[in-house]
């Protein structure tokens, strides 16, 4: 299936745990990882780095690491839609707080701003309760090797 979207998906780590947040305001939103939908011509690692300083307001510019792509199919509205998602992992400084809310100004979806509430959950438990086909990745040998 052709994608309809390209997308990256932020694993961010901090020992043995990853860096997931919800949607206070939306609680029937599942939790997820950061991520979010490529520009036009923008590269993957590129996207990566906007979309979690959008998401997180944290800028990390080193440690990157890409692990490969997915490909993602699911209905809406009675729509097959699919997504290919490449994948990346990066470490969260020491210093970086441990929970913290932040506000995304501007909502891919064209909508109003959107805070998110940000904290770590062991990749483990992140794998059990992360919703959207996120978890799938965790369950890869190339990023469970960055918690183990």
């Amino acid at each position: 299936m052709i994608p309809d979207a390209e997308k990256v998906l932020i694993y961010a780590r901090r020992g043995s745990r990853v860096l997931v947040f919800d949607e206070p305001d939306f609680p029937e939103v599942p939790l997820q990882v950061p991520g979010g939908t490529l520009e036009h011509a923008e590269i993957p690692i590129e996207a990566a780095k906007r979309e979690f300083h959008e998401e997180t307001g944290l800028h990390l510019n080193e440690g990157w690491s890409a692990l490969g792509s997915i490909d993602y199919s699911f209905r809406k509205n009675g729509a097959l839609l699919c997504h290919r998602r490449h994948i990346f992992t990066v470490p969260i400084p020491e210093d970086a707080p441990e929970n913290w809310f932040h506000t995304e100004e501007h909502a891919s979806d064209g909508g109003g701003p959107i805070r998110f509430r940000l904290f770590f959950l062991d990749w483990k438990e992140a794998a059990g309760n992360i919703g959207l086909g996120m978890e799938m990745p965790l369950s890869w040998p190339a990023l469970t090797a960055f918690f183990t």
